[in-house]
Order: C-alpha cells, then sequence, then structure tokens
C-alpha cells in the first residue's frame, strides 16, 4: 500500500515544484525535464478534482456517529483512473461505549476507492451529495499530498472527533492547500453569535441524551473553540459556510450530483428526556420528604 501511493504521488505531483521554477515552459518540455515521455498536461484545471462530499444524517441504529451526518474528499484524476474517498473513519461506539469514554477507541484517515466506499450508504439507504470545490490546479495536487501523508501517517489514533472531526479537518486541510490563495467567506450570523455548543444543541435537537453526554465529555473542548471557523464543527455547517464562500472572485462549491441518491431519513425526539428524567427525579425526592414529614407527624 506504501509503495503504491508513493507512485501515485510521484505521477500527481512533480508538476507542481516544476510549475513554480520554470512557468514558461511547455507540456511537452515540462514533462520531459520530469523523464515523461508524453503530452499529459498535469497542471490541466481537469488533470486532478476535488469534491466535498456530504453524507446526510442518519438514525443511529445505523451509524451512531453519523447522526449529524459526515463529511469526506473525493479526489480523482480521470487520466490515471484514480478515483478515492478521503475519511476519517473510527471504531464503533455502539456496544463499546465505555472504551470510548475511556479513550481506547481508535480512528484513522483512510483512502478508499470511492465505490467500495460507498456502498454502505447504498445499504442504508443514505444519500450522499457531491460538490466541486474550485481549487487551483496546483493546490488540489498539494491536496492530494497532504492527504495522502494523513492516509500514511494517522491510521491508528486515539479517537478524538472534536480535534480530528471529518468537518472541521476538511476546512483546515483545504485552505492549506490552497495557501497562499485564501478563501472569502461570507459568515451567517450564528457563527457570530452563538457558542459552538449552542451550534451543536441545533443539531441534536432530536437526541437529547446525546447532547447531554456531549455537554459532559466534550463542554470544556467546546467552550474553548470561539473563532467562527473553529465553530464549524458538523457536515452540514461546512456545506453552508462553503456555499457562500468563494475563490479568486469564483463561487467555492459547485454541486454535481449525488453518490447515492436517498430519501432523507426521519428521527423523532424521544418522550423521555433529561428535562423529564430530572423532573420525574425532583418529584420523586420531593414526595420522600412529603412521606417523611406525614411519618413524623403521626410518630
Amino acid at each position: 500500500m506504501l509503495k503504491k501511493f508513493q507512485i501515485i504521488l510521484s505521477i500527481l505531483l512533480f508538476a507542481v515544484s516544476v510549475s513554480a521554477q520554470e512557468p514558461a515552459m511547455s507540456v511537452t518540455e515540462r514533462n520531459a525535464a520530469q523523464g515523461f515521455n508524453d503530452t499529459i498536461d498535469r497542471l490541466a484545471p481537469d488533470f486532478v478534482t476535488v469534491s466535498l462530499c456530504i453524507a446526510d444524517p442518519t438514525d443511529q441504529s445505523q451509524d451512531y456517529l453519523g447522526i449529524t451526518g459526515h463529511a469526506f474528499l473525493r479526489l480523482q484524476c480521470p487520466t490515471f483512473g484514480l478515483d478515492y474517498c478521503f475519511s476519517y473513519e473510527s471504531e464503533k461506539i455502539k456496544g463499546q461505549l465505555w472504551d470510548y469514554l475511556t479513550g481506547k477507541l481508535k480512528m484513522g484517515m483512510f483512502a478508499i476507492p470511492t465505490n467500495e466506499y460507498v456502498e454502505d450508504y447504498r445499504v442504508w439507504k443514505r444519500a450522499v451529495h457531491e460538490y466541486r470545490i474550485n481549487m487551483p490546479a496546483d493546490a488540489e495536487q498539494r491536496l492530494w499530498e497532504q492527504m495522502d501523508n494523513h492516509m500514511l501517517t494517522e491510521n491508528d489514533m486515539q479517537m478524538n472527533l472534536v480535534k480530528f472531526g471529518c468537518t472541521n479537518t476538511i476546512l483546515r486541510y483545504v485552505e492549506k492547500a490552497l495557501s497562499p490563495t485564501q478563501i472569502k467567506y461570507n459568515w451567517p450570523e450564528k457563527y457570530l453569535t452563538k457558542s459552538a455548543m449552542e451550534i451543536a444543541e441545533g443539531h441534536l435537537v432530536n437526541y437529547p441524551w446525546t447532547l447531554l453526554g456531549m455537554r459532559l465529555t466534550a463542554g470544556k473542548e467546546f467552550s474553548q473553540l470561539i473563532t467562527p471557523k473553529q465553530k464549524v464543527l458538523f457536515p452540514t455547517d461546512l456545506l453552508e459556510v462553503w456555499s457562500t464562500a468563494t475563490i479568486n472572485g469564483e463561487p467555492m462549491l459547485r454541486y454535481v450530483g449525488d453518490l447515492v441518491e436517498a430519501e432523507p431519513v426521519v428521527v423523532e425526539k424521544p418522550w423521555f428526556t433529561p428535562q423529564l428524567c430530572g423532573f420525574l427525579f425532583l418529584i420523586i425526592i420531593a414526595g420522600g420528604i412529603i412521606w417523611a414529614i406525614i411519618r413524623k407527624r403521626k410518630s
């Protein structure tokens, strides 16, 4: 696997360094300088394409970590038949809650052929939407190199869904690959006025027990997320933010279709909520106090 990705990198990335050194070279000259006897323009806009893929939220019985959706990158090089999804994946929490709470579960970055990767989403009947990211050719190749490096070095990490969440990492990695080009943001009001936890509440309104667990286990980390970028933690938030952003004056995202078509999953809020549990607990305590007072008066 390591050798395979090293070969892919050598195919993709040589053009970046050459273009920086000899911008006036023709395609043939540029290729010959690197030992390629062909006329493939590796700096063409469509040599590498990058897509943001957003999987719809799902029911916790299918994928507990998918209840707010999932975000991953699809990188393609049609010329060489390369088509991979790069995604942070973790061990399942279901059935391993204690290991999750004690920090024993693992996660990592994986590169999986697209058709193979989306098969689970087909089985789950869970829609996956694809949006092409408007990036310069050299930035697309830098991003591929970057994702390969994450895949090779981050495949056995302790699970940390705040630091290595599927959403905030994509934002960071794309911005790094674009540098010095910058994304121009048009921030929706909630990222300027609401806290990260308040934004999380909006996503977990039908999962009150999960929200309570998040407050208890990650409340301190969430309180340290101050800037608008730091508050982009959920897949649909990244889609919302990038849908109004621009790169070099052009829209950052363009919808290209669905990798998996399916109806949205409808999740109803449970009737037994932490608030109701707390209310019943107070009633039990009050009932016990009243009963004790009555018994004391009778005695």
